[in-house]
């Protein structure tokens, strides 16, 4: 039943894209239709940087195609990519060699120092956009009145905290009988805020279910840059923290683990460096709707997912397209940045998963396509205004995406 049920919308989806008068054919990437080839072949090339914190992460490596091998196609734009970005030093090397290269801005995927890395786009006149996860209210309110800062389009802090919530709150309900939880914090303890919530998330919500005393606050452990532990009569609670593409981290995270291992383990961000180490465990994870992730869920590895997909970042690049082709001031809120919310796709399970993988990972079916950036663009919709950018962005969930394509294509 559940592969008919998957069957069925590929079919439902590929007929629609096929019936509608602006449907895909094929293209040097098999992703840009003709009306599009037409409408984007007279336009001047655009260069936009993209910061990203590992090259080799599955969630980068979706962004890309999408960004690459669809959008770049689509609308004539040449996308920089940096290296994988481990400090605040990494990041404003990658802004200033982009922008000298004659990148006109920066859609960053990690963020360090908010203000320094505005201040720096400002310095070579060039834009930059949060393009998909959260920053601290005190880092946004330093930079919203710059012209260089676009925005955040993310989750926002409740709605991170309430994915580790939700992936705490799935065990609790699912696995009663577990009391053992390794809980992989990230980069919370460097500056991550998305992180940082999602670890208070998690041990809010077992600290309220299990009653436990704690001698400093869920926030202070959360931001810890080194491991804590926690015990209280069959609770055992490890926080290790630290991202995996710096290699002190990754192997604190796997002596930790070989120290505590216990079986049920909670990433606020993808667990792929140390699968190996913590193969025996159930894993929940925030992550993305990856290969990768497919077979774990169907190998009984994986058990929760808190998600991204490839074009859920299609609003951020029609924010930063509007603004490099003259049309910045009209994607500004009273004059000042805008912050503008979308969450998470979630499965917690299999049959969920495959479902959504669908339509996360088609380059020919996007869940945020061509049309639907090209009616937020000025150049090509003059009365769009940033009310409709935020309206289609926050359209993100997996019901939004189907009718989509089941109405247009």
């Amino acid at each position: 039943m559940k592969r008919l049920s998957v069957f069925v919308l590929i079919m439902i989806l590929a007929l629609g894209l096929v019936s509608c008068s602006s449907g895909q054919g094929s293209s040097s990437s098999s992703a840009v239709d003709q009306k599009t080839e037409e409408t984007v072949s007279d336009n001047e090339t655009h260069k936009i940087a993209v910061l990203v914190y590992d090259r080799t992460d599955d969630e980068v490596l979706s962004f890309r195609k999408y960004l690459v091998d669809y959008l770049g196609v689509a609308f004539n734009v040449e996308f920089i990519y940096s290296d994988s970005s481990r400090s605040a030093e990494d990041s404003a090397k990658f802004i200033k060699e982009a922008a000298e290269y004659g990148a006109e801005g920066v859609m960053s995927f990690v963020v360090y120092d908010l203000p320094g890395e505005v201040a720096l786009c400002e310095q070579y006149g060039i834009y930059y956009i949060a393009a998909s996860g959260t920053v601290s209210n005190e880092a946004f309110a330093a930079v919203e009145d710059s012209s260089s800062f676009l925005g955040v389009i993310g989750p926002g802090d409740f709605i991170e905290y309430k994915a580790g919530s939700d992936i705490a709150s799935h065990f609790l309900e699912k696995h009663p009988q577990d009391t053992e939880y390794f809980i992989l914090s990230g980069g919370g303890c460097l500056g991550n805020e998305m992180h940082k919530q999602r670890t208070m998330g998690i041990l809010d919500t077992l600290k309220n279910a299990y009653g436990f005393s704690l001698d400093r606050t869920t926030e202070e452990i959360a931001v810890s840059s080194e491991p804590v532990q926690i015990e209280d009569g069959d609770l055992k609670i490890c926080v290790c923290p630290g991202y995996h593409t710096i290699d002190s981290y990754l192997e604190m995270a796997r002596e930790e683990y070989a120290a505590h291992p216990y079986g049920i383990v909670m990433a606020v961000l993808p667990a792929s460096h140390i699968l190996e180490e913590i193969k025996g465990s159930v894993l929940a994870t925030v992550d993305c709707y990856s290969e990768s992730n497919l077979q774990l869920f169907a190998s009984g590895r994986l058990d929760y997912l808190v998600g991204k997909y490839s074009s859920i970042i299609g609003p951020s690049f029609a924010a930063m397209y509007n603004a490099i082709t003259g049309h910045a001031e009209e994607m500004r809120q009273n004059g000042k940045a805008f912050h503008i919310t979308q969450g998470f796709w979630i499965s917690d399970g299999e049959e969920d998963f495959d479902e959504k993988y669908v339509l996360a990972n088609s380059i020919e079916i996007n869940a945020y396509n061509y049309d639907d950036l090209r009616n937020v663009i000025l150049e090509f919709t003059p009365d769009a205004s940033l009310d409709d950018l935020r309206e289609l962005a926050e359209a993100y969930t997996y019901k939004n995406a189907v009718e989509r394509r089941s109405q247009k294509g």
